[in-house]
């Protein structure tokens, strides 16, 4: 591999030779070859002197500057089937996988390419990956700033620009780097436009107005925070949908990703041995959802948020397993007496916790409508 590496660089290639071994990096850079070929000493030094060739441990950002790489590994014969053992080149291979940069221009605020993204990127197990966000881009000038960036550490892409010229100029520039590029927009708006007859109006951060939707997410978001954790139990009716559990059951996380949809969410915790409040109790037309997780999971969740506030303390019932267990129970007791509907929290994300939630609204809706 040194060999290999240093004759591309005499070639006139930049190239950067990684090995796992710093040590081994270390008098390498320092011009100390630890095999012996002819005239190799001499041409590393002089690569090295004219920086057309460099030495790393860091294979990740090794590769994000790289436009081809070669995987110079031992393959020793395998004594049981007497062929290549090819173990360290699978290694590698699992190495150079894990690394992904996304890059996301937006002429926007870049939560829409944020979230596509990341859902698509969750698809590949093994991916390690990395958002870098270029907000706000909308002129050619503002476009160019990020180009830099973007050729230092190659990845993938993806962009939300309604203004050709400057969606052009990205396309152009991805091209010219052999970097993937996806307008990520553009075949959503083309499908809209041949449907409605219409054209688009390509206005950056369209969905961002003023309008009903935004002031009622506003007042969504002020509720929630006046009712988290059982701050306020006035105007409980007032609620959309009133979020019950025991203690580091994702109540608050959930509740503010429920109101920034709009939705007012009043969350009330559950101490042991006290039950709930007689304005709770009195709720009538609300939607109430309790949340509940395993009993190893809480306890989990819960060492970890003590040691975060440095209450190491291990012998108290706020992690003991038994009281904790007896917690869940005696909450799944309440939950069952008023037949508050039960969402198990345990493998879900906050995401798909408040789309259970949003969907038990939205049955409670059409029933309602039925009725009338």
């Amino acid at each position: 591999g040194l060999v290999s590496g240093t004759c591309f660089a005499e070639l006139g290639n930049n190239v950067i030779c990684v090995d796992n071994k710093s040590n081994k990096i270390s008098k390498l850079k320092n011009g100390e070859i630890p095999i012996y070929e002819p005239g190799l000493e001499e041409l590393i030094k002089r690569n090295l002197k004219q920086k057309r060739l460099q030495f790393s441990t860091n294979i990740s950002a090794s590769i994000k500057k790289s436009d081809l790489i070669f995987i110079c590994v031992g393959t020793p014969t395998n004594p049981k089937s007497n062929q290549a053992d090819l173990k360290y080149v699978y290694q590698v291979l699992k190495d150079i996988k894990k690394n992904l940069t996304l890059h996301l221009v937006s002429d926007s605020t870049g939560e829409t390419l944020k979230a596509v993204s990341a859902a698509a990127a969750a698809q590949f197990s093994e991916v390690e990956y990395q958002q870098k966000t270029y907000p706000m881009v909308r002129t050619i000038t503002q476009l160019e700033r990020v180009f830099k960036n973007i050729k230092d550490e190659k990845g993938v892409v993806f962009c939300t620009l309604v203004e050709e010229e400057v969606r052009e100029k990205l396309e152009k520039f991805c091209k010219k780097e052999k970097i993937l590029y996806l307008p990520v927009m553009e075949n959503i708006v083309s499908v809209l436009e041949k449907y409605t007859g219409f054209e688009a109006i390509n206005k950056p951060g369209g969905q961002h107005v003023l309008n009903d939707d935004y002031f009622k997410r506003i007042e969504a978001i002020n509720y929630t925070l006046e009712h988290d954790d059982g701050q306020s139990q006035m105007n409980l009716e007032s609620a959309d949908v009133i979020i019950v559990g025991v203690s580091r059951t994702s109540k608050t996380p959930t509740c503010i990703y429920l109101a920034n949809q709009g939705i007012k969410a009043a969350n009330y915790p559950l101490v042991p041995h006290v039950g709930i409040s007689k304005e709770l109790d009195n709720v009538k037309n609300t939607q109430v959802v309790a949340l509940i997780t395993s009993a190893h999971t809480l306890v989990e969740i819960r060492r970890k948020r003590s040691i975060e506030l440095g209450l190491e303390n291990k012998d108290n019932d706020y992690v003991d397993i038994h009281k904790v267990e007896e917690e869940i129970t005696s909450a799944k007791r309440i939950f069952a007496n008023k037949g508050w509907p039960v969402i198990d929290i345990t493998r879900r994300s906050v995401e798909e916790t408040a789309s259970a939630i949003m969907n038990i609204l939205s049955l409670k809706e059409e029933k309602n409508a039925q009725k009338k």
